[in-house]
């Protein structure tokens, strides 16, 4: 028989330590315990936190960052335009024949000058001359049936006539009247005058069967549109005559652009000549903006009537137009120098100690030329670098790759 004494100490430790290795096996593995998170590198968040530049007291001192403080003011800035020439509304008018009829005789030719009251054209026309003969032909009868009535007056007050035939002839009287009112409004809306028709006699007059056409305002003819002899109907255009004293001046703006003028708003106007500009220049102010937009270029128009100097600009003429945007309200503007772009974010660097600065995405209204005009992203009295930003963008990029 073998000794079994000596394997007893062994199998104690053994039946000691069997329930911690148990215990171990059923023991649920977690992973490494006591591991440090580090967090996600800020350029792979999806939501990005305040960008904060930390610098030394060297690098502050080395860098020596000049700042803008942000305030909320009036603002002037300068907005540039293209724009047309045309006849001022009261400075321009187009001769149209009012009735049909053959061009008889022209008194005034392109490039003349007339004044008020001169006869530009003469049309011969059978219609004007029936237009006439109506006229004529209702006055004769008013002055033949004014007498009849004051003959049966008399006889009806001397119990001659009965009274029927008195109000017989004063319904003829009311008549005649009203056909006379109806080929005056006739003739009238052909231009004919009442001081041309004092000169018609019903009982002695012929009746006139050629129209003149008088000028209605100062001016130079432009434009002949017809010839001796040639018919015209009723309200073809025959000749235009401009004023070249006065000319609207009208501006096609963006609607982002025009959001920052008003009527009022001064405005110079330049003569081009090929891609530059010459010395010629007219000061002048906004008259009226047109509501909607213009359907050829979705601009804003912008209408100024402005007085010529020595003939210029012309009618047709285009120009270039330099507006004054003055906004009713203050704005933020802060140096362009201080900006940064990243693909379409405008971003600046804001001082929030003398060694730590936060980058922040600002949103732009529009750009002058030496100022960016902010809807958002700064407060007044915020103080923005405008100096060293370029190595302030190196500082972030560097704080980036290193985190």
């Amino acid at each position: 028989m073998k000794p079994i004494i000596p394997i007893i100490p062994s199998l104690k430790l053994l039946l000691a330590t069997l329930p911690l290795l148990i215990s171990a096996g059923c023991t649920k593995d977690t992973g490494p315990a006591n591991i440090e998170d580090t967090g996600t590198p800020p350029s792979l968040r999806s939501e990005q936190t305040a960008q904060i530049i930390t610098l030394s007291s060297q690098q502050a001192t080395d860098l020596h960052i000049e700042t803008y403080t942000v305030s909320d003011a009036p603002i002037t800035f300068a907005i540039d335009a293209p724009g047309e020439v045309f006849a001022a509304p009261e400075r321009i008018s187009v001769v149209s024949a009012p009735i049909d009829g053959r061009v008889a005789a022209i008194f005034a030719h392109e490039g003349e000058k007339v004044s008020k009251g001169d006869p530009l054209l003469e049309l011969e026309s059978l219609e004007f001359a029936n237009l006439v003969a109506d006229y004529l032909e209702a006055t004769a009868e008013i002055t033949f049936q004014e007498q009849q009535v004051e003959r049966l007056r008399v006889l009806t007050e001397d119990k001659i006539s009965p009274l029927r035939n008195l109000e017989r002839a004063q319904a003829d009287l009311r008549l005649a009247k009203t056909k006379q009112s109806a080929a005056l409004a006739r003739l009238r809306a052909i231009g004919i005058t009442q001081q041309q028709m004092r000169f018609w006699d019903p009982f002695t007059s012929e009746p006139n069967a050629k129209l003149t056409l008088y000028a209605s305002i100062d001016g130079v003819v432009n434009e002949h549109l017809i010839d001796l002899g040639e018919s015209v109907n009723a309200y073809d255009k025959l000749l235009d005559i401009i004023d070249n004293t006065e000319v609207l001046v009208r501006g096609f703006v963006s609607p982002e652009d025009a959001s920052f003028l008003q009527p009022g708003a001064n405005l110079t106007i330049s003569e081009r000549s090929g891609d530059d500009l010459s010395g010629r220049t007219l000061s002048a102010s906004v008259t009226t903006i047109n509501p909607a937009l213009d359907q050829y270029n979705k601009s804003v128009v912008l209408n100024s009537i402005v007085k010529t100097d020595q003939n210029w600009p012309l009618v047709g003429q285009s120009v270039r137009l330099t507006y004054q945007a003055n906004p009713t309200e203050n704005m933020i503007s802060i140096p362009l120098s201080a900006i940064q772009f990243e693909q379409a974010n405008a971003t600046v660097f804001v001082q929030r100690s003398e060694t730590e600065y936060e980058k922040r995405v600002v949103e732009i209204s529009r750009m002058t030329a030496e100022h960016a005009i902010l809807n958002s992203g700064l407060e007044p009295g915020e103080k923005v670098a405008v100096t060293q930003v370029f190595s302030l963008k190196a500082l972030e990029r560097f704080e980036q790759f290193a985190d």
